[in-house]
């Protein structure tokens, strides 16, 4: 039987595909995709080249406690995540919190509830999930962080001073023990720069001027997704 965790919000524990659960590491990559970008795929095809017989496992979230605005319906972010990850072998979406969006209505989703589900399946291997160096920095004010921070695996930018510059920035929080702050340093990974944001690309999509035309760091299939749904439209 699998261990009793601690979930706070409705749940219904959503299986992981076979190629998934066999895989001796699995990366959660939790996000909006919103849209999702060329940076979503590339930077997981770059980490499941670092771990041997790894995969990633992307989780669209169902609405963020640290963003005031919902994200895009679910349904589309969803779809065009499908796209984007189209020939991403080792690369699979995990429903989970959409699903669990359903069950606890206009209520945020904690990533502690997502990854206490995790250790609900009682897989093999090893569970690790990705985070930004931002994400770092703010760890402390996530819900009951203490029960899964240490899994996580921190991607920096190819910067020769941006380790130093971010165990800095954790010490200086006051948070951490010197022996957390160590375990920080081991799991930080440094990763080709891929300049491009989805904040950007929104933007970017915005402008009637610009909508229809190519965009950096957007996949064409995913923008012709946006436009033949009138996603991200101009506000004025």
């Amino acid at each position: 039987m699998p261990a009793k965790v601690n979930i706070e919000r409705r749940t219904e524990p959503v299986e992981l595909g076979a190629q998934s659960r066999r895989a001796k590491v699995r990366i959660f990559f939790g996000g909006s995709f919103d849209p999702v970008h060329i940076g979503h795929v590339g930077l997981p095809r770059y980490l499941v080249e670092h771990f041997e017989d790894g995969c990633v496992i992307y989780v669209p979230a169902g609405r963020s406690p640290f963003k005031s605005a919902n994200p895009t319906a679910d349904h589309h972010r969803l779809a065009m995540l499908k796209v984007a990850v189209r020939d991403f072998e080792h690369g699979s979406i995990w429903e989970q919190e959409l699903n669990d969006a359903l069950l606890n209505q206009d209520q945020p989703s904690y990533w502690a509830d997502t990854w206490a589900v995790v250790s609900q399946l009682n897989m093999t291997g090893t569970d690790r999930f990705l985070i930004g160096a931002d994400q770092a920095l703010s760890m402390h004010r996530w819900r009951r962080y203490t029960e899964f921070w240490s899994d996580a695996i921190v991607v920096l930018r190819d910067d020769a001073d941006s380790v130093e510059s971010l165990m800095d920035q954790m010490n200086k929080l006051e948070v951490w023990t010197a022996e957390e702050l160590a375990h920080w340093r081991t799991q930080i990974i440094i990763v080709p720069t891929i300049d491009v944001s989805s904040t950007a690309i929104r933007s970017t999509l915005g402008d009637a001027q610009t909508r229809s035309q190519a965009i950096v760091g957007l996949d064409p299939l995913v923008h012709e997704y946006i436009l033949e749904h009138g996603l991200y439209q101009p506000t004025n």
